[in-house]
């Protein structure tokens, strides 16, 4: 085609109005997100599409300064040939060429730096916000409210965006029109997300609640951020790639990916080119060749027809029991080759009606808390988490530490301790706080009960408040001494039984259908964890450290017991073989004491008191030979007093014999005793003055006459 001005002006009409359209669009999604107030994905799918204005501005802008310069050439071209245009002739590019020139060195790279940064990072900042808000299978009603709304703007933007995008790559095949390619490329991404979005809502809209839309918010940003990151990937290799003279660059906000969308009959091509090549002969010239070529569209109808047809077959896991609802009602399956109950199917094959006629329904709780892993079973053991948060993994557990993301404290009544056994409130406390981990084990025992409890995304937490509300309750009639203690061990008991009477009384379904019964049946219910809180910990850790205190003063107590009793008294075996230890001698004694205090008197507590005696002699320890030695000292004591009588009846036999005799010689003993430790000086007569000098140093002379010791031949 010749590139003419009226050509130009064509391509420059073309891309007015896709101009307009991607203005359009990008108001008419940006309008449902807002109404929507929450649809994630319709919002970045409006800003895409909205940086798509950018790609046809400077199209427009191209073809019109084109259309210029070939206007400024036929106008130079009708004044060289005029006769007397001589003055009129320049060697000075037309204005219009060098505004062309300086667009395509500057303008296009430019721009294509722009949208591609741009689209990178809007698809950046929105997968981060869909990151964080999304992913919980959660929608409010405003977005559902609007599904029509936004099916239908989807639908719209598919088919206007896909028309005008086979339009425009027609259009750009021509050598001129080539930066149409741009253009086409962006439209079929538009076309590309309105599709998307109209199935992702018709899917939420055929199923009830959201499926697909939480998925779409993540892939729509990755999309856009795929596209920019080509776009500026483009824009580096053009830098580097080789250009034949006289030929139009291609801008890089023209994707190359998109591009083959937008004229998929060249895909055939290029594919057909392929296997020529690498098969060496001409493989597209075939008959099965040409046959698949004419044969494809209905061959891939009838691809998806049998994959239509395979979401009849549904196939229940053993571990899974699942309901049909046929447009969200309760239905049977049209045949069934497993278990079923009713309206439950149970294990093995079913065929039901096709999508989205039908769905199966798994009841699963949510992966938030933690519930049956993620997997999709009604029979398989749920947790639910009353009271404290878990402990977080690989944190030790003490009073003292932080090892939970958020502790819940339960109000209790103050601990009582008083004297002596005594109950007393503890000053003037009224309420104690403490943190108590009870995990709850459940199954789905009744998949339709639990299905008509709440709303899939509040039956976990229905039955959590109902659970907390039960914890509360009973706690409010415990005190702090009674969790922290040894009473902790019936409380999982009482709170299973709570819970058990709770759960089965919850009013469940609505319009008259339903039960009174959540549809589940508990497993265990046991206490995992209780503590103070970590502030007051410390005093609690002292209580416990004076009861240890108080229990090591009572073994020690206990120690010094048995080993004082085994000094005492070792322990004794008997001929029967039976052993007696101190213990049990102690026993026999204070049995006789009791005895004797009761006035008991006679042969049996005198035989007792000698069985005892025996006892502690034989045992050989500390009381054992107390015994013997006062035995001996009795003894001892008790023949020196019969010595002394005997002594006595003698001397007594000699006073008759000669009384004058025994008197005299007990005289003289009685002098000599006297006299036993006396000084005796002897001196002459003669001495008149007689002067004695002593040293008091010496008590003993050397000469002792009246000592009876002294002399060898004296006998008293």
């Amino acid at each position: 085609m010749k590139g003419d001005a009226q050509s130009y002006g064509r391509a420059t009409l073309v891309s007015v109005i896709g101009l307009v359209m991607q203005a359009m669009a990008a108001a008419g999604l940006g309008i449902y997100a807002g109404l929507s107030d929450g649809d994630h994905a319709a919002t970045s799918a409006a800003l895409h599409i909205g940086v798509g204005v950018f790609v046809w501005l400077p199209l427009v802008f191209l073809f019109d300064l084109h259309r210029r310069e070939r206007r400024e050439a036929v106008e130079l071209d009708r004044l060289a040939l005029d006769e007397g245009s001589g003055v009129f002739e320049t060697t000075e590019q037309p204005r219009a060429g060098r505004t062309l020139d300086a667009a395509r060195k500057y303008l296009l790279p430019g721009l294509s730096l722009l949208i591609g940064g741009t689209l990178l990072l809007i698809g950046i900042a929105r997968f981060n916000q869909a990151g964080s808000a999304f992913g919980t299978g959660s929608m409010d009603g405003v977005a559902l409210n609007y599904q029509g709304f936004g099916i239908a703007i989807g639908l719209a933007l598919a088919i206007a965006g896909f028309v005008f995008a086979r339009f425009v790559s027609g259009m750009a095949t021509q050598r001129i029109w080539a930066p149409l390619r741009a253009g086409a490329s962006y439209a079929v991404g538009t076309a590309l997300l309105g599709l998307t979005i109209t199935v992702a809502r018709f899917v939420d809209s055929s199923f009830g609640r959201p499926v697909a839309m939480d998925a779409v918010a993540h892939a729509v940003p990755i999309f856009t951020m795929v596209l920019g990151g080509e776009m500026l990937l483009n824009f580096v290799l053009d830098i580097y790639r080789p250009r034949k003279p006289g030929e139009d660059p291609r801008p890089g906000f023209d994707s190359r990916l998109l591009g083959l969308l937008a004229a998929p009959d060249k895909i055939a091509e290029n594919v057909g080119e392929a296997l020529n090549y690498q098969f060496g002969v001409e493989v597209s010239k075939s008959w099965f060749y040409q046959l698949l070529q004419r044969w494809w569209p209905g061959l891939i109808a009838i691809a998806l027809l049998v994959a239509w047809g395979t979401t009849s077959l549904v196939v229940i896991e053993p571990h899974q029991r699942a309901m049909v609802l046929t447009f969200g009602s309760p239905s049977a399956p049209i045949l069934s080759f497993g278990d079923r109950d009713g309206d439950e199917i149970g294990p093995g094959l079913h065929i039901v009606a096709p999508w989205p006629m039908t769905e199966v329904y798994v009841p699963v709780s949510s992966i938030d808390k933690g519930h049956a892993g993620g997997v999709k079973t009604s029979t398989g053991v749920r947790l639910l988490h009353l009271g404290t948060n878990p402990p977080k993994p690989g944190e030790a557990i003490l009073w003292t530490n932080e090892h939970t993301v958020r502790e819940v404290y339960s109000l209790v009544q103050p601990a009582r301790i008083g004297m002596f056994g005594s109950e007393e409130s503890v000053g003037d406390v009224s309420l104690s706080l403490v943190a108590v981990e009870i995990p709850v084990q459940y199954v789905i025992d009744d998949v339709r009960a639990f299905d008509t409890l709440a709303q899939p995304g509040h039956r976990d937490e229905i039955l959590d408040v109902m659970g907390e509300r039960a914890l509360m309750r009973l706690m409010a009639h415990k005190n702090i001494g009674e969790i922290l203690g040894p009473g902790r061990t019936i409380l999982g008991t009482e709170i299973g039984r709570d819970l058990a009477e709770t759960f089965s009384s919850i009013p469940t379904g609505s319009s008259g259908v339903g039960s009174d019964d959540a549809g589940i049946e508990l497993l265990g219910v046991g206490v995992a964890g209780a503590h103070p809180p970590q502030k007051a910990a410390v005093y609690f850790e002292r209580v416990v450290q004076e009861g240890q205190l108080r229990e090591a003063k009572i073994e020690a107590a206990r120690e010094f017991e048995a080993r004082t009793l085994n000094s005492v008294a070792s322990p004794i075996e008997l001929p029967d073989g039976s052993t007696v230890t101190a213990s049990d001698i102690v026993a026999m004694i204070e049995d006789l004491t009791a005895r004797a205090e009761e006035g008991e008197r006679g042969r049996g507590i005198v035989e007792r008191e000698l069985d005892i005696q025996r006892l502690l002699e034989q045992a050989g320890g500390q009381a054992g030979s107390s015994l013997i030695s006062a035995s001996a000292q009795r003894w001892e004591t008790h023949m020196g007093e019969r010595a002394k009588a005997a002594l006595f009846q003698g001397q007594l036999a000699s006073f008759h014999a000669a009384p004058a005799l025994y008197m005299t010689s007990k005289y003289f003993d009685s002098l000599l005793a006297m006299m036993a430790d006396s000084r005796v000086f002897l001196t002459g007569d003669r001495i008149e003055t007689l002067n004695i000098t002593i040293d008091g140093h010496s008590r003993d002379s050397n000469l002792d006459l009246f000592n009876p010791e002294v002399g060898s031949d004296y006998q008293p």
